[in-house]
């Protein structure tokens, strides 16, 4: 009997982790119908819902991202059809780490960065997701949508105004270098003009490769945006 302790331990172990394979992750979560799978939820195969009229509900199973609409009775566990869409997920995820450097140009002096990418912090957004995702602190880039005119924007870490760096937006660049003086960690208040908000930054692990593994790291941190972005990359059709 002793002898078999080993194959079944092993059996089992192989069962779990076909099953933690085949697990979905809740990454959009609407309506009180909703609610029992709040967002970072992780769910199995089998797993069944019942969505009322404006209930939604989207998992991720690291291949494609799912979205269920009430009303309706769905089984969140189904393995998504694979995509190839993820290999834009990962593309979106791998910009500007180790293995890709920011295509740069010069304008009267200021580095202006050619391409976005996931990790850019998105002025127009930060008001509403304060929350800030970094893979690498010192390379750092801010973007906003209006580069009609030049910019000037006050840093500070928060509580201390006194501390405040500036970063300049050159007229028509869209884009500008986060201070290499101050890291890009902790939080801090941005002011320009009368628009003030708060930034906090988040270090998180790079990329995994594995669409369930990076989503979830994100929703951890809470960085929302950022997984907007991703999800956006792997949008399937309502069922």
């Amino acid at each position: 009997m002793s002898s078999l302790k080993p194959v079944v331990a092993a059996a089992v172990a192989a069962v779990l982790l076909a099953s933690a394979a085949d697990a979905a992750l809740v990454v959009r979560s609407v309506g009180n119908g909703a609610a029992a799978f709040p967002v970072g939820r992780t769910v199995m195969p089998g797993t069944a819902i019942q969505l009322t009229a404006g209930d939604m509900l989207t998992v991720l199973d690291g291949q494609a991202t799912r979205t269920s609409r009430g009303p309706g009775t769905f089984d969140l566990g189904r393995a998504a059809a694979a995509t190839t869409t993820l290999a834009a997920a990962t593309a979106a995820l791998d910009a500007r780490t180790a293995e890709r450097k920011p295509r740069l140009g010069t304008v009267r002096g200021i580095r202006v960065v050619n391409s976005a990418s996931i990790w850019d912090v998105d002025l127009d957004a930060a008001a509403s997701t304060p929350a800030q995702c970094v893979v690498d602190p010192s390379n750092v880039i801010l973007r906003r949508a209006d580069a009609s005119g030049a910019r000037t924007l006050s840093i500070a870490p928060a509580g201390k105004p006194g501390a405040a760096t500036t970063v300049s937006f050159a007229q028509g660049s869209a884009s500008a270098v986060w201070p290499k003086a101050i890291p890009a960690s902790g939080s801090y208040t941005l002011v320009d003009g009368a628009d003030r908000r708060t930034l906090t930054f988040t270090k998180v692990a790079a990329p995994t490769g594995d669409a369930t593994t990076d989503a979830s790291a994100l929703i951890k941190a809470g960085c929302t945006r950022q997984l907007e972005k991703m999800l956006a990359t792997l949008e399937k059709p309502a069922d």
